[in-house]
């Protein structure tokens, strides 16, 4: 790649050139899944075996210089803080708080206001989820339409911001009736979220644990979804040069909507009000019209259509590509997108 004049604007050519290119295979694929898990295979099955974190939890002053750093580079104002009452009474856990107040500085923050609005969803907390794969889900001992939410005692270990991405999803899922259209686009959503963070927090894509490997897996997926020689994100791309270059070939899919996350049926489903809100932050600064109001495959040609670089601009996708190892752009691109080591 030619060298940089120095420019701004030269900088943002380079890493648009960087991001176009073809989806390579990852140069660790330590950071994804391996095993299968729970069923699941994992995208790269020659990687090390996955494990959750171990060790206590973070405590509340780690928590407290971790949540700062985050949301500080998130940019914007917080809609709440990790001691607000209404949120307390809700989420007794402070990690859960914290993992909550990162998402209230992402594109489903308006997940969250509903929370605080009082929603439907009425306690989140650690526990056994009734599917032992999810992450977030209804409790084991509860009826399938209940609105307690459990985090995965499995993870009570992690970094609360892999559990953010999570949160984003669950917070608008419906446990009953949803098919494959809502699962899809909440993953994707899942992604989004994990991706600003990464963009922010490179870093955090160092961790190996389960929980990371999971969320990294679907971040990768979506940075992938694209149309050839594109570098910007696409969730349908049937022409797609494929999600995970060098992975399991069973699991391969031309772009993010062809993933086959549940049953088809029913080919829509109904979307909770903050869609609305989640979906005018992704297509922020442009007025989004009438948007989709449900989950089918209208939503996801709507996404791909309206989305803006708002919520994750060039230098921090670049940020999220480098940081998982899927693109290696000079070192005059890198300096423009603050990625400098000790190597430069």
């Amino acid at each position: 790649m030619p060298a940089m004049a120095g420019r701004p604007a030269d900088g943002l050519e380079a890493a648009r050139r960087v991001l176009a290119l073809a989806p390579r295979r990852p140069g660790d694929v330590g950071r994804f899944t391996s095993n299968a898990l729970f069923g699941q295979p994992g995208i790269y099955p020659d990687g090390p075996p996955m494990v959750p974190a171990d060790g206590p939890p973070m405590d509340d002053t780690r928590i407290a210089t971790e949540l700062t750093r985050l949301v500080d580079a998130l940019g914007g104002e917080p809609i709440l803080r990790i001691d607000d009452r209404a949120l307390t009474a809700r989420v007794p856990d402070t990690a859960l708080r914290a993992s909550l107040v990162v998402l209230g500085a992402t594109v489903a923050a308006p997940a969250l206001a509903e929370l605080l609005d009082g929603g439907a969803v009425t306690e989140i907390t650690y526990g056994v989820p009734s599917a032992p794969g999810r992450v977030v889900g209804t409790p084991a001992d509860s009826p399938p339409d209940a609105w307690v939410r459990v985090v995965n005692d499995r993870y009570r270990a992690e970094h609360f911001a892999l559990v953010t991405p999570s949160l984003a999803h669950d917070l608008l899922h419906r446990p009953v009736g949803a098919g494959q259209c809502e699962e899809a686009f909440l993953h994707a959503l899942l992604a989004m979220v994990h991706l600003q963070v990464l963009g922010v927090a490179p870093d955090l894509a160092e961790l190996r644990t389960e929980l990371a490997r999971r969320q990294h897996s679907l971040a990768i997926t979506l940075l992938n979804s694209r149309r050839p020689g594109d570098d910007r994100i696409r969730l349908v791309a049937p022409d797609g040069p494929g999600t995970i270059p060098g992975g399991d070939p069973a699991l391969q899919s031309p772009d993010f909507w062809s993933i086959p996350f549940a049953d088809p049926r029913p080919a829509h489903s109904a979307a909770p009000p903050s869609l609305a809100g989640v979906l005018a932050g992704l297509a922020a600064p442009h007025p989004v019209g009438q948007a989709p109001r449900r989950f089918d495959d209208q939503l996801a040609h709507w996404f791909d259509e309206h989305h803006t670089r708002g919520w994750l601009p060039v230098r921090a996708q670049l940020r999220a590509a480098v940081a998982l190892g899927l693109v290696e752009p000079d070192a005059e691109t890198r300096r423009w997108a603050g990625l400098l080591d000790r190597r430069d």
